[in-house]
């Protein structure tokens, strides 16, 4: 594998919350100068949701771990709300028992805003999981790249845009209701 010694020793810290220093588009264009084009495919699969020509160890591992949270999750919230949730569940390869644990102690908040946070956090934690003794290598540059996914994520959430969403499904359901007393 090769190392990127100069590429990772330039990535400023990441924290959410925080301004992000680029763009996921900006990151995977500067990383393209010095990583492989088979890597910069394989950044924008991960990062931007193409497709991968190739089969990719890391792809499928990083697929594999954020299906199995979206399966945990899926279960977490089935559980709360009384609902079926298998239909939800996707199939993955493996399984991580620190996956779950971090779900379930998302799941212990009860502000939702919170909970979000706790698995973007969870999804933080298992990113660098992902490098392993790979520190400047092509795992860093991804990994280094779901975190900037997340904390550009939060950067652009808005409060007022928030509320309205909340507002419309509140009224969307409430008129659901409304139709289905009057049959």
């Amino acid at each position: 594998m090769m190392a990127y010694y100069s590429l990772v020793a330039s990535l400023p810290s990441l924290q959410i919350g925080d301004e992000p220093p680029v763009s996921v588009e900006q990151y995977i264009e500067n990383c393209s100068q010095w990583i492989t084009e088979r890597e910069t495919g394989i950044l924008k699969a991960v990062l931007l949701n193409e497709p991968v020509a190739a089969p990719c160890p890391l792809c499928k591992a990083w697929h594999n771990l954020e299906t199995q949270l979206r399966n945990a999750v899926a279960r977490h919230r089935g559980q709360k709300l009384g609902v079926d949730f298998k239909e939800y569940i996707q199939p993955h390869e493996g399984f991580s028992g620190t996956v779950e644990v971090l779900v379930k102690d998302a799941f212990t908040r009860s502000d939702p805003l919170e909970l979000e946070q706790e698995l973007d956090r969870a999804r933080w934690q298992l990113a660098e999981e992902l490098i392993g003794e790979d520190t400047f290598g092509f795992s860093k540059v991804l990994a280094y790249g779901i975190q900037l996914k997340i904390v550009e994520r939060w950067n652009s959430m808005d409060v007022s845009v928030g509320k309205g969403n909340i507002e419309a499904v509140i009224t969307a359901n409430t008129e659901k209701e409304e139709v289905a007393e009057t049959e």
